[in-house]
């Protein structure tokens, strides 16, 4: 891309789901840095606004609604008269989207998918994919541009590839009238749980995240709070009434805006491979994400430098793409031998006595 061919106006495409939009980041960091006078837009679907907002780089957040068709949103962004598109989700949607003629050029990522389903068909006899982070900021090589003046080398690899929410004030500050509420001080070390996922087969049983939270409230004097949206509430009672100390529950009393500054308040979050773990390494908490049906293999691993995942890494993981499907040997496996212990040793190493 020339000079003469610089964006003044970019569109950046994900639609969901939480934690695919927080680790798009690095491509909207990355952006501003190279074209620090163009407008960036971000095209995602309206319940995860509150995350496109908070990615740094996005100046306004374009807002898709399932159900309610695709021409009028195919005017509205022909309005915007885009320079470039930067497609990051690949689907039919965003192609159809694309080819409404809505940019002068088009940009889209390599989702790996036959390399991806060849580790979950062939497991040991495959090879690792790229990081999600990685694939997404590929793309951008392809506008073959270097970085502004004064700005080589300013970041190095792993910062340019870590993904970064900006936390709102007022959230933050909301964050703490709650907690003071419910008993948790300034000073208060607070473990966040986040048991809840898409798919069952991705969730650790609630009784083991219980006694990971007994124990560091026991061990390190941590108050533990609770996470996850609506849906997620039977597996956070599960988990409250399987615990010997009480919990703070905030089962879906925060929204996309109030959740990273809720996060962020965590010295350190345990979470089934969802999307509050990617949250948690976007604001800087440490987290322990646990894998099972899923694999680190498939470039969904939390990337903070005192983030972990913690696998069994059993022959027949992962057994789907996205952890959606039943366990074939009917043993689950993956996630019922999976001791309690490991994860309390590594929490250990990132809480301090």
């Amino acid at each position: 891309m020339t000079v003469s061919e610089t964006p003044s106006r970019i569109l950046v495409i994900r639609f969901s789901s939480m934690g695919d939009i927080v680790l798009t980041s690095p491509v909207t960091r990355q952006l501003i840095r190279l074209f620090p006078d163009a407008e960036i837009d971000f095209l995602t679907r309206s319940e995860y606004a509150p995350l496109a907002r908070a990615l740094a780089g996005v100046d306004a957040v374009q807002c898709f609604e399932p159900g309610t068709g695709l021409v009028r949103l195919f005017t509205r962004l022909r309005a915007r008269r885009y320079d470039l598109v930067i497609d990051l989700h690949g689907n039919l949607r965003s192609r159809l989207v694309v080819m409404a003629g809505i940019a002068g050029r088009v940009l889209r990522y390599d989702k790996r998918r036959f390399a991806r389903m060849a580790i979950v068909r062939r497991r040991r006899r495959s090879k690792p994919v790229p990081h999600t982070v990685d694939r997404y900021l590929e793309v951008l090589e392809r506008l073959d541009v270097g970085a502004p003046p004064g700005l080589e080398g300013a970041q190095t690899a792993p910062e340019k590839r870590l993904p970064q929410l900006k936390v709102d004030a007022a959230a933050a500050a909301m964050v703490a009238e709650r907690l003071a509420g419910a008993g948790v001080g300034p000073d208060d070390r607070v473990l966040g749980v986040a048991p809840g996922a898409s798919h069952g087969p991705k969730r650790w049983p609630p009784e083991r995240f219980a006694r990971v939270a007994d124990y560091m409230a026991q061990s390190r004097d941590m108050k533990i709070l609770l996470l996850g949206n609506e849906a997620d509430r039977p597996v956070t009672g599960e988990v409250a009434r399987a615990m010997e100390r009480p919990a703070v529950d905030w089962t879906g009393a925060t929204d996309l805006a109030m959740l990273p500054a809720a996060v962020r308040r965590c010295a350190l979050l345990v979470s089934n491979d969802s999307g509050p773990m990617h949250v948690a390494t976007a604001v800087g908490t440490p987290v322990i994400g646990v894998f099972g049906a899923t694999h680190p293999r498939l470039g969904f691993a939390p990337v903070g430098p005192a983030d972990t995942a913690v696998t069994l890494d059993l022959p027949c993981s992962p057994c789907s793409l996205h952890g959606n499907r039943a366990c074939r040997l009917r043993t689950h496996a993956c996630m019922e031998e999976l001791d309690p212990r490991r994860v309390i040793a590594e929490a250990e190493r990132r809480v301090p006595a």
